[in-house]
């Protein structure tokens, strides 16, 4: 929240950081996924689920827009239809990316087959590229026309959607997460956002967890990656 002309207004910069967290996470999954050996199902169960805890959040990320954002927009006389047309083109042709992984998740996480296994690889690479041209654009042209048109409490919304998609056995992992992806330009914003105990845990476990999480799911491949991010 920041003031405006005397009145409080929507703080965008929590998606900003969200976003970074797509990114990363998705980006650094296809090296992950790959390095799973063929029948190696204890790996490949750890990963599946991270990327399933991944899609459920920005599935979820995705439907509060579709509900909350451009009905908004669409009957504001002031924003362009053909910006808010794109927007939702960009979300069906994710959803189309994330439907391919999510029909190979399953069976690669309980199998560990190495055909599946690229499957899912390439379904998250193949991800990347529309991910980042939608979180560009919203950041860009969507986000600065928030603080004129949502109030506090609307705008909030969208983080309690996100927050509740979030699957329990993950939460702390994607709160060091988010922590790593504010970086130095954020950090202080996003300790800022958090409860107090939210913070010290944050603090204690947050990045101790990071690290631990991504050696488990790298076989201690990730672990140079996570230090020097």
């Amino acid at each position: 929240m920041s003031a405006r002309n005397g009145r409080e207004v929507p703080d965008t910069g929590e998606m900003v950081v969200v976003h970074r967290l797509f990114r990363r996470e998705y980006e650094a999954s296809v090296a992950v996924v790959r390095a799973v050996a063929p029948g190696d199902t204890a790996r490949s169960a750890v990963v599946a689920a991270h990327l399933a805890a991944l899609n459920q959040m920005l599935t979820e990320h995705h439907l509060a827009e579709d509900e909350l954002v451009w009905p908004r927009l669409v009957a504001d006389p002031a924003v362009d239809k053909g910006l808010v047309a794109r927007m939702e083109e960009q979300h069906e042709r994710i959803a189309d990316a994330l439907g391919r992984l999510e029909r190979a998740l399953p069976d690669w996480g309980t199998g560990a087959d190495a055909g599946l296994r690229d499957t899912v690889a390439d379904a998250c690479a193949a991800l990347l590229p529309a991910l980042d041209e939608h979180l560009g654009d919203e950041e860009r042209h969507i986000l600065p026309l928030v603080p004129d048109r949502f109030t506090v409490q609307e705008w909030a919304r969208l983080s309690e959607r996100g927050r509740a998609a979030v699957p329990k056995s993950h939460r702390l992992y994607m709160l060091a997460a988010l922590g790593e992806a504010a970086g130095t330009d954020r950090r202080d914003e996003f300790l800022g956002r958090l409860p107090a105990p939210v913070r010290l845990l944050y603090r204690v476990a947050g990045p101790r967890l990071r690290r631990r999480t991504w050696s488990h799911l790298s076989g201690g491949r990730a672990e140079q990656r996570v230090a020097a991010a």
